[in-house]
């Protein structure tokens, strides 16, 4: 063939040619009027070089020879019946020439044998078919305007399109059957109602740097034996899938060296998609695809490296039948519907894997399918994370599952997971549920800031190994029927129970530590039977363990502490055993409700006020070590400091103001006394009630003549102890049904011998909830007090308005609260003393223009509802105490006198 300048053909002449040139012009230009006839002429190696116009016959050649357009001039060949050109044998070589076929049904090119080079070529209304051994090699062409196919080539074919654009087909751009070899680069398929690369039996092609747009069916899709490589390839606007393998021929050196066990995996081999055989996908993206962006059914086996998928109106990517599916790299976003599914004997290995923003579930896996994902993220999901159903097998390792309004991983069915290590965080609901016929193990799991931890309701043995559970709103694990093994895991800051065990329950908890609890650490409902072996059980807002009515369980070697309830809760007809278990730096070791036949067998309880269990100093044997007491409780019954009556009421006298209820117990007090000498003389006592209503403002001094009152008593022979017990409506009423009563009964036994102080009493009902525990709190207290009348006086003490509602509510406190001391707001010179007594203790000193100035102060403070009194003054002097050091500090060397006088300047400004 003769070598081609940039300038084009018609430097050729038949002379420097050794006259294999051969010119063709239908008007008179060249040698030959038709191409054909130069062709026939033309010996082997020769160029036709054809002049602008358009030229209707069919060709044929089956020897070495080129068509060039003259000069780049616009040629095109018109096929009458047969194709423009048909290549039977020898090599041909085309330039510049625009090939158009008889019908967009029928070949425009066709190859039978021998090789072809086409070059800036154009072939329209028809198609290029390469059959046989025929060898085409397309470069920088157009195929256009055909129907049924743009390029097809079977048999043993080979073709290779460089540049080349495929487009406005109906049907599929490229075709490939049977043995036939494809190789694209830098190629262009589009608007094809097909497939835009279709290759089907044993076909097989390598794609590099090309682009598949505007498709109908798939922009790419493989059947049988197929092989297929796509490189640094882009499919995308495609209305139908963007990537369909319904079959293809297997890797070669046992990509899957096994199938995935029934037993899950979390580890992944390598995955050899170097090897011949099989789909391979590298670098590619997949953006905007009408149907899914992966489809693998069938036989199909392929691997996505580093690939990009986004924008996908259906499934993201979709594996089912025996299909062998690797990810490795490369993300997976905003999918209108699931991101991966996996249905029939799927297998799917994932590893390094982003998948984020579906509107739907992440992974659906189901049916016999197997999966294993590592070092994967699943992130925003409209639905649950990662669903596990039917048959199927999971296995996660290190991965992160964050941010759906559903579960992060739920299994159920018959579905197997195995989750070793990572973190799933930001569930609206569990962040890990198992259920129906479901199994999971669970190792090394995080699992924080979700609506419930993790659920597990499944007749199998579930596993929750060395996991930590955090930031949960409700609770951490729930337990249904099933005898789950959870062992060596944390849970911590959870709003309801830590681990809570329903019925049917048969758990093993062993070496775990459940803290920060906004309910119970440890619930066991009703039919529940867990074992918990050397746990530890701690700051928990309700108990630390509680034990409903008819559960039973075996606690042994177990820590609790730090409850704002009672440590330990037994409910009615519970057969729980306690074994060992320490409870320390508790208000209440234990709380028994009646008809309880829970056992304790060498319990303890350390730095526990009201305490039922042995105490101890140190920790039982066996037991992990605790941290030391929050601060020294004072156990009930412990007597108050010796004082005379004269010193207590003295002590009374000095204090500011509350000149009317001085008078009061002054009263009392002497009636208590004439009470006595009665008695002594031998006549009948007049009816007395030692039980007080205090009602009055904030801060007017109810709690320490409460303490005084405990302690005069005392002094008068009427308590043996004299102590004052303080408690509120959350020390009294429970949130269980059947928890108020024991509690209560708590608070009462605890002031035994001395006084019940309880603050704000009108809150056990509040105002317009008469079905509250709060009743069930009261109707408790009126008994106690009449079956206990000698040895508890009980003081309730709030605003006087409620106070007076409060004791309305029930015809039993109507009768034994018959006395009221109604504590005044303080005066401004009031105010002014305790604020002077403030000064005193810390060694302070008001001047005389100070003392004015803040009784002005007082007089002009908001005195509304709500108003603190004595704590309003004591807030006034260390605001008054700041301001003075921030003065004094700008001071170079400030004498003791101005060290210590508090000045008018000082006063703070009034808050509005």
């Amino acid at each position: 063939m003769l070598p081609v300048t940039a300038a084009g053909f018609g430097a050729a002449t038949p002379t420097d040619q050794g006259g294999k040139l051969e010119r063709v012009g239908s008007r008179g230009w060249g040698r030959h009027r038709s191409i054909g006839a130069a062709l026939r002429a033309a010996p082997d190696g020769a160029v036709v070089a054809v002049a602008a116009g358009v030229y209707t016959e069919s060709l044929v050649t089956d020897r070495d020879v080129s068509i060039v357009a003259e000069g780049g001039a616009h040629v095109e060949i018109v096929a009458i019946d047969e194709p423009a050109v048909v290549v039977r044998a020898g090599n041909l070589t085309a330039r510049g020439i625009t090939f158009r076929g008889s019908t967009p049904e029928r070949a425009a090119v066709r190859l039978n044998g021998g090789t072809a080079l086409f070059e800036r070529c154009a072939v329209e209304r028809g198609f290029v078919d390469v059959v046989g051994r025929a060898t085409a090699k397309l470069d920088t062409c157009t195929i256009s305007g055909a129907t049924n196919v743009g390029v097809r080539a079977s048999d043993a074919a080979s073709v290779e399109l460089i540049s080349c654009v495929v487009e406005e087909v109906k049907g599929s751009g490229l075709y490939v059957d049977k043995g036939a070899q494809v190789r694209g680069t830098g190629s262009v398929f589009r608007t094809a109602t097909a497939a835009g690369i279709y290759l089907r039996n044993t076909a097989s092609g390598t794609f590099t740097g090309c682009e598949v747009a505007r498709t109908g069916v798939a922009a790419v899709m493989t059947e049988d034996e197929t092989r297929l490589d796509l490189v640094d390839c882009r499919l995308y606007d495609n209305d139908g899938d963007a990537l369909r393998i319904d079959g293809s021929a297997p890797f070669h050196q046992e990509w899957w060296e096994q199938s995935l066990p029934n037993a899950p995996l979390t580890e992944v081999p390598d995955f050899g998609a170097g090897d011949a055989g099989g789909v391979t996908v590298r670098r590619g993206s997949v953006d905007r695809t009408g149907g899914s962006a992966v489809v693998v059914t069938g036989t199909g086996q392929l691997h996505l490296d580093d690939c990009r998928i986004a924008t996908v109106k259906g499934v993201g990517i979709m594996a089912g039948d025996s299909a062998r599916l690797a990810v490795t790299g490369g993300n997976l976003g905003k999918a209108a519907t699931t991101a991966l599914a996996v249905r029939g004997g799927a297998q799917v290995r994932l590893h390094d894997h982003e998948i984020t923003d579906v509107e739907a579930n992440g992974l659906f896996i189901a049916d016999e399918a197997r999966v294993v994902l590592t070092g994967c993220v699943v992130r925003e999901t409209a639905y649950t994370a990662v669903h596990l159903a039917g048959n199927s097998v999971l296995g996660l390792g290190n991965c992160v599952i964050q941010g759906t309004p559903e579960y992060g991983l739920r299994v159920v069915g018959r579905a197997i997971a195995r989750v070793v290590g990572g973190k799933i965080s930001g569930a609206g609901q569990s962040g890990v549920r198992v259920e129906e016929a479901g199994d999971a193990h669970l190792r090394g799991v995080a699992v924080a800031d979700c609506d419930f931890g993790i659920r597990l309701d499944t007749p199998h043995r579930p596993l929750v190994d060395d996991c930590e559970v955090t930031d949960i709103r409700q609770t951490g694990l729930e337990i249904g029927a099933t005898s789950a093994t959870v062992r060596g895991s944390r849970f911590r800051r959870c709003g309801a129970a830590g681990v809570f065990v329903d019925t049917g329950g048969e758990p093993l908890i062993d070496g775990c530590t459940v803290s920060e609890i906004g309910g119970s650490g440890l619930v066991v409902w009703t039919g529940a039977d867990p074992t918990v072996r050397r746990s530890a059980f701690s700051d928990s807002k309700k108990n630390g363990i509680y034990v409903a009515q008819d559960a039973k369980g075996t606690i042994e070697d177990t820590e609790i502490s730090y409850s704002v309830y009672p440590a330990v809760f037994v409910g009615t007809g519970s057969a729980a055993v306690f074994r060992r278990c320490r409870v320390h730096d508790v208000d209440e070791d234990l709380s028994r409700a009646d008809g309880s036949d829970s056992v304790f067998e060498a319990c303890t309880s350390e730095n526990v006020r009201t305490s039922v269990l042995p105490a101890v100093a140190v920790a039982a044997p066996g037991l992990p070590e605790a941290a030391l007491a929050k601060g020294s409780l004072k156990k009930s019954g412990e007597a108050v400091g010796s004082a005379s009556l004269n010193e207590l009421l003295a002590e009374l006298d000095s204090l500011v103001g509350l000149s009317r209820v001085k008078q009061d117990v002054s009263s009392l007090v002497k009636l208590v006394q004439m009470v006595q000498r009665r008695k002594a003389a031998g006549l009948a006592a007049p009816p007395m009630s030692r039980h007080l209503v205090f009602a009055g403002n904030p801060g007017t001094g109810k709690t320490t003549v409460a303490r005084l009152y405990g302690k005069i008593l005392h002094a008068l022979g009427m308590l043996s102890s004299g102590h004052l017990v303080e408690a509120d409506r959350s020390s009294l009423v429970g949130e269980y049904v059947g928890h108020t009563a024991p509690k209560t009964a708590a608070a009462f036994k605890r002031a035994q011998n001395g006084v019940l102080f309880i603050d704000e009493a009108y809150a056990l009902v509040p105002d317009g909830h008469g079905m509250d525990f709060g009743q069930e709190a009261i109707s408790t207290l009126v008994k106690l007090m009449e079956d206990h009348r000698d040895e508890v006086v009980v003081i309730v003490a709030g605003y006087p308005y409620e106070m007076t509602r409060f004791i309305a509510t029930n015809p039993g406190l109507q009768s034994r609260f018959s006395r009221t001391l109604t504590f005044a707001d303080y005066t401004s010179p009031e105010l002014v003393s305790i604020v002077e007594h403030q000064a005193k203790g810390h060694e302070y000193r008001l001047s005389t223009a100070t003392l004015a100035a803040l009784e002005r102060y007082f007089d002009g403070a908001d005195r509304g509802e709500g108003f603190g009194n004595g704590r309003f003054a004591r807030e006034v002097f260390q605001r008054m105490t700041e301001r003075h050091a921030a003065r004094v500090a700008e001071l170079a060397n400030p004498s003791t006198e101005q060290l210590t006088v508090i000045e008018a300047e000082d006063l703070p400004d009034h808050q509005q």
